[in-house]
């Protein structure tokens, strides 16, 4: 260390501790020792300013040049925020106009595209327009003539099928007179044989009826179900709705046509549905019966007779042959009454043909050689063997029947 500074460095240290020395020995001089050292403590008696004073005023100048430069940068800050807001503005706006612009410029393109589109499309359905013009016309000419044609070979072929159908009709005309002549035949020996076992075993008739036939020894029971659920059968004879089996045949080898029948009284059978079985009970051995037994159902359903036949063997289960379902009794009375006026009718029509047929067979010879041989054939069908179960009862004779 040079000499000079050290001379300088002595000087000041002898002149600061003098002067704390002298604040000391000074009279009236207050320091607070508690408080430390602090400029405020060493304030003369009559409040001179003190170090404290001075840094105050120092530290309010230096925050209003501090709040100052806060707002100087601030505004800095905002104006240049909005400068950087109206620059990105002016620069979104140029932009969108130009994205505008290009889009009016796309759109008009697009425009005189499907203009041109429509009027190429326009071209092309006119020519197609004009072209099928021209097929359908051509078309047109060529069905025309075949049409025209055709019309020809149709009155041809129409005439020819109108005299192949004169000598039909005719024929069938022939051939059913001679069918319904047959069935009739064998409707009425069903119904007088189903009629003979009745009468023979006393039973009863009615709107709603079952009967069963078949033709041997054997024991075959019928059963019927009723609406309710309740069996009607040999051993529960009498039923809760009014139903009763008044026929129970060949319990003993007693015919060998026998027959059973389950009756309600008339008007008085439930409305429902009624399932009908046959049981293959006994066979008879000493009879000499041959299985299987064929066998006939009959039922009578307000007026409607159904026929049904089936064939068992003694040891076959229980078997269900048909089932029907019976209407109201006021139904079933409205119902009677339109068949017997439908008999009516068809009374009379038939009537009114047996006397054309008579006024045609006088003057047509062939149609008397037709009756003839009906004739011939009726007597044949009379002698053929009836033991044999008969067909379906005719409705007219069941209308019959009923009324009687």
């Amino acid at each position: 260390m040079e000499a000079g500074a050290m001379g300088m460095t002595i000087i000041f240290g002898g002149a600061f501790f003098i002067g704390i020395w002298a604040i000391f020995l000074r009279k009236g001089a207050a320091v607070n020792v508690r408080q430390g050292m602090s400029a405020e403590g060493l304030r003369n008696a009559n409040n001179a300013p003190g170090f404290g004073h001075a840094k105050n005023e120092f530290d309010r100048k230096l925050s209003l040049i501090e709040e100052r430069r806060r707002r100087r940068e601030a505004i800095e800050n905002r104006l240049a925020l909005e400068e950087s807001e109206r620059l990105a503005k002016e620069e979104t706006e140029r932009i969108a106009k130009q994205v505008a612009e290009e889009r009016e410029n796309a759109e008009r393109e697009r425009i005189a595209a499907e203009q041109e589109a429509e009027r190429l499309r326009l071209e092309q359905e006119e020519e197609e327009r004009l072209r099928l013009e021209q097929e359908e016309a051509d078309r047109i000419a060529r069905e025309e003539e075949e049409a025209r044609l055709a019309e020809e070979r149709e009155a041809q072929r129409q005439q020819e099928m109108a005299d192949a159908e004169k000598l039909r009709l005719k024929e069938i005309k022939k051939a059913a007179k001679q069918a319904e002549m047959e069935s009739r035949e064998a409707a009425q020996r069903a119904m007088s044989e189903l009629q003979e076992r009745l009468a023979r075993e006393g039973a009863r008739s009615s709107d709603v009826q079952v009967s069963l036939m078949w033709n041997n020894y054997n024991d075959l029971d019928l059963h019927i179900v009723c609406p309710s659920g309740e069996r009607i059968h040999g051993g529960n004879k009498i039923s809760n709705c009014g139903g009763e089996l008044d026929v129970d045949a060949n319990v003993r080898a007693e015919t060998k046509k026998p027959v059973e029948n389950v009756v309600w009284p008339e008007g008085k059978a439930p409305a429902g549905v009624y399932q009908v079985y046959v049981h293959h009970y006994k066979k008879h051995a000493k009879r000499r019966t041959r299985d299987p037994t064929k066998f006939q159902i009959i039922a009578l359903n307000g007026g409607d007779a159904m026929e049904y036949n089936g064939a068992l063997t003694h040891g076959d289960p229980i078997k269900l042959v048909c089932e029907f379902k019976v209407a109201s009794p006021e139904e079933r009375a409205a119902k009677k009454r339109e068949l017997e006026e439908q008999i009516r009718v068809a009374n009379a029509l038939e009537n009114k043909e047996e006397v054309e047929e008579e006024e045609e067979s006088d003057s047509d010879p062939e149609e008397q050689t037709i009756d003839a041989d009906s004739s011939e054939a009726n007597d044949e069908v009379s002698e053929s063997d009836l033991g044999e179960i008969p067909g379906m009862p005719d409705l007219d004779e069941l209308s019959e029947v009923l009324k009687d």
